[in-house]
Formats: C-alpha cells, structure tokens, sequence
C-alpha cells in the first residue's frame, strides 16, 4: 500500500511534521511504500529523514501565504498519481490539499488528521475566508472522505459541531512518542519553569507570564525558559520581559533541538503550557515522559487524562489559578516527584509511540 502524506513537513510545523514521522517511518518498516510531499517555507528547517521514505519537495506560490499549501505543482502531481497513490493522508484543515483532492475526486482515497483545526478558536479572525471554505467545499469533503483522523473526544466533539452532525468516519487515535530512558544524574538544582511550544497567539503566554511575575513573589529564584519558534508573539514576550525588567527570570532561547532540547527537558521542574486551544500535544508528551509535573489548561488535548492520571495540574483561564499551579509544584517537591512519575507512567501504558501507529495502521486497513 502506497501512503503518501502532504503537509509542511518541518520542524516550525510542530507536532504535525512528528506524527508523520512516526507513521511514514512504521509504514516503511511494515512493508509499506510512504512518499511525503512537503512544502518547505523560507527560513524553516525541514523535519528529520526517513529512511526508505520518499520526499517530494513542492515550492511556495505568491498565493500560499494567503491560500495555505497552495502549490501548482502539488496539483500537478495529485492529478498525475491518482492511480498511483493508495492512501492520500492530509493534515489540517484551512488548507489547499483539501480543495485539490475534492476537485480531483479523491475522497474516497484520503484520510484528514485534524491537528487540532476544528476548534473554535482557530475561527477567530478572518472569519470570510473560514466561511467560503466551509461552505465551498470543506463540509462536503470531510463528510466524504474515508476517514476523519482525530486525536481526543474533545477534538472529536469539535469536529462533529463543525459538521452539524455525527459522523461514522470520525476515528480516536492519540499521539505517541518514544520512550527514552532517564539518566540517574539528572540535574537536581534549580527552580525551571518550562515553556517549550510554539510562540503563537492561542499557547496562552499572555496568561503565562503575568503569572509567572506573581510565582516570583513566592519563589524569586524561579525562572522561566520560553523555547520555541516564534509565530506572532515574540514581540509581545520581549516587551513583557523589558517593561517588567525580568530579563534575569525570563529568558527567551528560540529553537531548540536534539540534546539541547533533551538538556532542557532534563533540568526542568515545571512544564507549562495554558493553551487556548491545542490538540494533542507532543511537548507535553515528553515533557510526561522525562517526568516534569505539568500545567495544562482544559483545553489540552491530553488534560483529561493528566487530571484521570494525577499526572499534572489542570488549571482555569486566568494567571492566579496558573501561578497557584506552578508554586505549588515548586514549593512541594515529593508532590511533584509524585505526578511526575504518574505522567511517565500515563505515556508508558498508552501513547508509546509503536502502539499508536500500530493502532492507526490496523483501523486505516479495515478501510482500505
């Protein structure tokens, strides 16, 4: 079976680009062919190869930046391969890759990861255009397509008021990750709070950081390490940090990869991220896994099941109930210690990243 992903497949793409990863590289490994056609933007940094995985490289039209995707080419080679390709997996909503596989006819061929799209939130601004999407094509197509990838029942329940309705080709499968193992030396010093996301408008970091300025009352050798590309809310972050004169507890790092990424996650206390709106996300996935306690917000793809778990602190929309959180975990160490090992435990038991794809593998082969 031939499965051919489309998307931005680089790193500022986030928790897309490694859900790719994870499938197109079991696919390969199953006995499956996997092409991924990736459209790489200025200034982003394509995602990790995978061997034995075809890449197709499809450049930037004047459009995308209005119309996200938008690619002649990417038309061209949908048209060229109807036959060719067995699965088309698309991933996200708002984008070109659905149009052009409803004007081919390719429904019956694709599957669509949400990501998180359905949301409410992501309809706020540019309402006009998320209406002729909407009403144009997209309802249509989700309600055609073989099947609607979604990563919680929350994002399920997004999706079904998207539509208007119940739909039968709505299928639960979570993220996974890889479970790595923790050295017994890990940095025991510090008091780090950790906020590794993109820095965009719905990750809550205008709620974020008027409450860490309220943890530094309580706890003034606290820091916060913001990491993470920046989508908007660089601007916003530094102005905050000069105004407040926080730059020795505040510090913004960028992007950050590989072992400084596993360092960072190592020397951590805290993990928070009060976003509006987020799927299912792998940083808090690993933030889990390398047992850091978290603070999320309900809005968390994975905060029922960190609120089920003990595995984390689920907090309200506002910076006192985000601070309480993150002073409690760093003024009562055994608690932490406690939640951090329920949220290693959480990952172990189900969102490893074999037995996610494996599960995604078998319901995409009932369909197919």
């Amino acid at each position: 079976m031939h499965f051919v992903h489309i998307l931005s497949y680089t790193w500022e793409n986030g928790g897309a680009s490694k859900v790719v990863y994870d499938l197109a590289k079991f696919q390969v490994e199953n006995g499956d062919k996997a092409t991924v056609i990736t459209m790489d933007m200025p200034g982003h940094k394509r995602y990790k190869d995978i061997e034995g995985v075809q890449f197709i490289s499809v450049q930037p039209h004047l459009l995308t930046r209005f119309f996200p995707l938008f690619s002649v080419e990417l038309w061209k080679i949908l048209k060229e391969n109807k036959q060719g390709f067995d699965v088309i997996h698309l991933h996200g909503l708002w984008n070109f890759t659905l149009l052009a596989a409803h004007l081919l006819g390719l429904h019956q061929k694709s599957i669509v990861t949400v990501h998180g799209c359905a949301h409410p939130y992501t309809f706020m601004g540019n309402r006009l255009k998320r209406a002729l999407f909407t009403f144009s094509f997209q309802k249509n197509f989700l309600k055609k397509v073989k099947m609607i990838h979604v990563l919680h029942h929350g994002e399920l329940n997004e999706v079904e008021d998207y539509m208007g309705a119940k739909s039968l080709n709505i299928r639960i499968i979570p993220n996974g990750i890889d479970i790595p193992e923790i050295p017994n030396n890990r940095p025991d010093e510090g008091k780090r709070v950790l906020f590794l996301s993109r820095l965009h408008q719905k990750k809550g970091l205008d709620l974020l950081l008027p409450a860490f300025k309220k943890v530094l009352l309580q706890v003034p050798d606290a820091e916060l390490i913001i990491a993470g590309p920046d989508f908007g809310m660089l601007d916003f972050v530094q102005d905050f940090i000069l105004k407040n004169k926080l730059e020795n507890s505040i510090k913004y790092i960028g992007t950050v990869n590989g072992q400084a990424k596993t360092d960072l996650l190592l020397s951590s206390k805290v993990f928070a991220l009060p976003s509006y709106s987020e799927g299912f996300s792998i940083a808090v996935l690993e933030a889990l896994v390398y047992q850091i306690p978290v603070v999320v917000s309900t809005e968390t793809g994975l905060s029922n099941e960190i609120k089920e778990s003990e595995a984390g602190i689920v907090i309200e929309f506002n910076d006192d109930s985000i601070s309480y959180a993150i002073i409690d975990l760093l003024k009562n160490a055994e608690k932490a210690k406690e939640i951090a090992q329920n949220g290693r435990k959480l990952v172990l038991e189900r969102f490893e990243t074999n037995k996610v794809c494996s599960l995604f593998d078998q319901e995409v082969k009932k369909l197919f």
